[in-house]
């Protein structure tokens, strides 16, 4: 069982690899989620990458990473040691098929034993394949699911699903059914944002105006499921915000977008939550 304490997590793809830690008092980091590592190397997506309106911030940065065998070669020299150190460590694995999946998953059990969880991404609205395409053919995405439990029989898996494409309580009921663990709900959902001379960005929707959608989900899925573990995710910017979806059934909370604006508000959150800690 995954425990979480405090109940905040430091979201994928905004912590980067642990660079948010040289800000962040230890104390106040429940888990740390890296950033989603693929199959292949990524060079993300062409600038602009992220423009920013009133109440949401929209980023398109492609899952920009080393890939799987950077990844390795950079736990097993020890690279996040002093992460491993300090704070819980969630990994964040994603591919474009099937295959991609199940390889970076048979490489990942290699260094498995060094995390306390593995969020597969299923859910990236920028990227022209992976998650978004993989959960359209139901059968291949519980197929896909089936073997990656099989290849990491003893792992932590959460599945990170979004609100597209799929009806979230049935994905969840498919992700309970083959045997994973959690599910962080909900990812950035698709959006544009477009500037006084009608340029436009495309990418991923984050921020408070996602949290209504994402408190939803919350509350649908703890209602149908008792018992699966949930790190609600979507506009988390004050205390209040993380108790709202603490009340709702979520077992922790992720915090994201927030950070490009002040890295000291998980320390904040942390103190607003003083009464939902436990202390060991």
């Amino acid at each position: 069982m995954l425990v979480i304490n405090p109940p905040i997590v430091i979201a994928s793809g905004v912590g980067g690899f642990g660079e948010y830690m040289h800000f962040i008092p230890p104390e106040y980091v429940g888990a740390y989620t890296l950033k989603t590592i693929t199959y292949k190397p990524k060079s993300g997506n062409p600038p602009p990458r992220m423009r920013a309106g009133e109440f949401y911030i929209l980023n398109s940065i492609g899952l920009e990473n080393p890939g799987i065998e950077r990844f390795l070669k950079d736990v097993k020299k020890g690279e996040f040691n002093h992460l491993f150190e300090k704070v819980k460590v969630i990994a964040s694995l994603g591919g474009e098929s099937k295959d991609e999946y199940l390889k970076i998953s048979e490489r990942f059990s290699e260094i498995s034993e060094k995390f306390e969880a593995v969020e597969f991404n299923f859910s990236c609205p920028n990227v022209e394949k992976g998650g978004l395409s993989i959960i359209e053919n139901k059968q291949e995405w519980r197929d896909t699911l089936r073997l990656i439990r099989e290849t990491l029989p003893n792992t932590f898996l959460i599945a990170k699903i979004g609100m597209e494409g799929i009806f979230v309580e049935k994905a969840v009921e498919l992700i309970k059914t083959e045997g994973w663990d959690g599910v962080t709900l909900i990812n950035t959902i698709r959006g544009l944002h477009m500037d006084a001379g009608r340029n436009y960005v495309v990418g991923g929707l984050s921020g408070p105006i996602l949290k209504p959608i994402a408190l939803r989900m919350i509350y649908e899925v703890r209602k149908h499921f008792e018992d699966i573990f949930i790190i609600a995710s979507g506009g988390v910017y004050t205390a209040e915000d993380a108790k709202e979806y603490l009340d709702l059934g979520a077992d922790a909370v992720a915090v994201g977008s927030a950070l490009f604006k002040d890295p000291n508000v998980v320390e904040k959150i942390v103190k607003g939550l003083s009464d939902r800690i436990t202390r060991e």
